[in-house]
């Protein structure tokens, strides 16, 4: 079928096409003119321009259009206004889903996240796609949250049947931009962040880009479908970076309390003097000694595979990065020589 795919040039959008290429769709790919496209370089697609902001570039990329695989979406973690992250979300699905209406289109695969879902403090709790985030802070969050809720009603209003999608931490290759998931072993490896008390979950581009694709002829409507791989403590992630690369993050043990206020400290300092912050405190509320941890095997049985596991998706993260320059000269030698790579 001939597929409209948003956000075409992002990290997991230029696997989503790459994926949908390779079952011999069509793919019309929509991204601002802007935008850095080498993830999609060499591929046999067609290019539309415009923004999730302008209804009428939607429009017209949606005419004649089957599908859509909705990825567009604002990913950072620190912005100087919710409205910058929260807006173009919320809107964007409100446009999409009236671009979509009128265009005839029959299926939505929508991209959330597992910001939507929401975190628990105990980790013999696995939250599913059931389980929504009823306390987010951080702007992303928030974002991931309400435009996800907004776009179940659109869903429902205009009859549109849409797959929900929501990716756990998103890692590999492709990441032309460094998304904050691959920067997050970016930190860990150049010796500047820090695992921390709590547990995430970690899951390879290529498996959710599958999952995507798949959830064009399978999938419940308005179902959300979370998309992750190991349940991983965030601690036993430096470990096993150490056991990769040599290199081993240094963690800092505090609890849940130490932690907000250390993030309030160093947040109040760094605006005091006009610098960026390398974490804030609604960032640490979300994930300082709670579980991202997911039970995920409905997801699979529904789109019949089996995500690659954490260090397998460690290492895909950690090849992209010296592929890119990311990791410090003396470390990025030391680090290839132990994984055998050229």
């Amino acid at each position: 079928m001939r597929v409209l795919v948003t956000g075409a040039n992002g990290h997991i959008g230029a696997h989503v096409v790459r994926a949908l290429l390779d079952e011999g769709h069509e793919v019309r790919a929509f991204m601002r003119k802007s935008s850095n496209q080498q993830g999609l370089e060499g591929l046999s697609i067609e290019p539309v321009y415009g923004d999730v902001m302008d209804p009428a570039s939607l429009e017209q990329a949606v005419e004649g259009c089957e599908a859509v695989i909705h990825l567009a979406a604002v990913y950072k973690t620190i912005a100087e206004t919710a409205d910058e992250i929260v807006a173009p979300a919320i809107q964007g699905a409100e446009n999409l889903y009236r671009a979509a209406q009128k265009a005839g289109v029959q299926r939505i695969v929508y991209t959330s996240s597992v910001a939507s879902v929401g975190f628990s403090y105990d980790p013999t709790a696995l939250r599913t796609g059931d389980d929504w985030n009823d306390d987010p802070h951080n702007p992303y969050y928030i974002a991931k949250t309400r435009s996800e809720q907004a776009a179940q009603r659109l869903a429902r209003e205009t009859g549109i049947h849409t797959v929900v999608i929501c990716p756990a931490i998103v890692l590999g290759p492709l990441d032309y931009r460094i998304t904050p998931s691959n920067q997050l072993v970016m930190d860990w490896l150049n010796g500047v962040g820090q695992t921390y008390e709590g547990g995430l979950n970690l899951v390879d581009v290529r498996d959710v880009a599958r999952a995507h694709v798949a959830a064009l002829q399978v999938g419940e409507n308005c179902r959300r479908y979370i998309v992750g791989g190991d349940n991983i403590r965030v601690r036993d992630i430096g470990e096993t970076l150490a056991r990769l690369t040599g290199y081993r993050p240094l963690h800092l043990p505090f609890n849940r309390s130490m932690t907000l206020l250390t993030a309030r400290v160093v947040e109040t300092f760094c605006r005091t003097f006009r610098i960026s912050p390398p974490f804030t405190y609604d960032l640490l509320y979300e994930v300082a000694d709670r579980y991202a941890w997911y039970d995920c095997r409905e997801t699979y049985e529904t789109f019949d595979f089996t995500p690659r596991g954490a260090e397998e998706v460690l290492k895909g993260s950690i090849e992209w990065l010296l592929s890119q320059g990311k990791i410090r000269p003396r470390r990025a030698q030391s680090i290839q020589a132990k994984l055998h790579l050229t």
